[in-house]
């Protein structure tokens, strides 16, 4: 297996936060290109409260004046949960629940169905196993569900709600070692295990997208102990099935998918090439799977790696993640704008480690984008940009 425990590197990896900077269209992709909707990136700093490391892993975005980002703080090595609301002009800590011991728990990623109706899931370290996580929030507070845990180690990575009682959450689990895919459906009463293909030998999934109750994507890395390949799988209303998918180069990854109809879906993530992991983007035109070109910003030589998706329309789409460059790592913001994708500025507060691990938008001039920031060598901030 080569990358596929990228989930729990990048899911601790991190570091994130805020500053409100400015961008501008940088010279990426071909000249001509149309301009973006969002033609700046700007920030309002999120809270800290973790006295060592803050990072924001999901957000949802319902309007301009209404959006959620959630994610891991930890102070003298005791994690928790992380819940933070836009309302239009602050962002506020909301308190969430964090189970377990305190030496591992994060959410990894939020959506919402309604302002009432808000999911987010992650995983926690119970002292013995690690276990799924799914909070609710139903416009007064955060509650814990009760969720199923088929492994020894149970991770979520995506949830995507679709009314009130019909939900979706995907990510892994494993018994003995081994990494099978994990889906799981909410029924408006209870959250439970939904059989799901495992094409490969270990397995993940790391995102999950929807139009409809019978058009579900879940996407993420089927691996062998030589390579990843991209793994992409569909509900139709009754089974999940696996869709053949592009494998561009040795080794392919896939972390976010987004899809906006039948026809229009998109699927980010890294692909090898000679050693060094170049952005992957894959297209669904309601037929195939196709590689879209995108930029890879570290070039040959530094890798350019993409976290996630989000689109409004067939002619507007967002992916985010991060890029080496000497010295550093940077963010990375990719705009599709109906005929190609090329790379827009961020904010890079910090000169050592930038990284954009989420994005969500409710139009086209409304995207957040978050993550976090290493602020100095003991300190890991949170990072929420918006673009508007």
């Amino acid at each position: 297996m080569t990358r596929l425990r990228q989930s729990a590197g990048r899911l601790a990896a991190a570091v994130a936060a805020a500053l409100a900077l400015a961008a501008t269209l940088t010279g990426s992709g071909p000249a001509g290109a149309a301009a973006t909707p969002c033609e700046a990136w700007t920030g309002v700093p999120p809270p800290n409260p973790g006295t060592t490391a803050n990072h924001l892993l999901g957000t949802a975005v319902l309007s301009p004046c209404d959006a959620w980002a959630v994610g891991q703080s930890a102070s003298n090595g005791v994690t928790s949960t992380l819940t933070e609301h836009w309302d239009g002009a602050t962002w506020t800590q909301v308190f969430s629940p964090s189970p377990g011991n305190g030496t591992s728990v994060r959410l990894t990623s939020v959506r919402a169905d309604s302002t009432s109706d808000v999911w987010a899931v992650g995983s926690y370290f119970d002292g013995t196993s690690t276990q799924t996580l799914i909070l609710h929030w139903d416009g007064n507070g955060w509650t814990q569900a009760t969720s199923p845990n088929p492994g020894t180690a149970n991770f979520l990575q995506s949830v995507k709600p679709l009314s009130a009682n019909n939900a979706w959450a995907v990510g892994t689990y494993s018994s003995g070692g081994v990494f099978k895919t994990l889906i799981l459906h909410w029924n408006g009463i209870n959250w439970m295990q939904i059989t799901s293909p495992n094409p490969g030998p270990v397995n993940e999934l790391t995102s999950v997208g929807a139009t409809s109750a019978s058009d579900v994507w879940a996407v993420g890395i089927s691996s062998t102990p030589t390579a990843d390949q991209t793994l992409t799988l569909h509900w139709d209303g009754a089974t999940w099935t696996p869709i053949p998918s592009p494998n561009p180069n040795s080794s392919d990854d896939l972390n976010g998918v987004a899809a906006t109809s039948a026809s229009n879906a998109w699927a980010v993530g890294n692909t090898l090439v000679g050693g060094v992991d170049q952005t992957l983007i894959l297209h669904w035109d309601g037929n195939t799977w196709a590689p879209v070109p995108s930029p890879s910003p570290g070039g040959t030589t530094m890798d350019s790696d993409l976290s996630a998706v989000a689109a409004t329309s067939a002619g507007n789409a967002w992916a985010v993640g991060s890029y080496r460059v000497t010295g550093g790592t940077l963010a990375l913001a990719l705009h599709w704008d109906g005929t190609q994708w090329a790379q827009v500025k961020t904010p890079n507060p910090s000169s050592t480690f930038n990284q954009l691990s989420a994005v969500g938008g409710s139009s086209a001039s409304n995207f957040w984008a978050v993550g976090g920031y290493q602020a100095s060598p003991t300190s890991q901030l949170a990072l929420a940009i918006h673009c508007c």
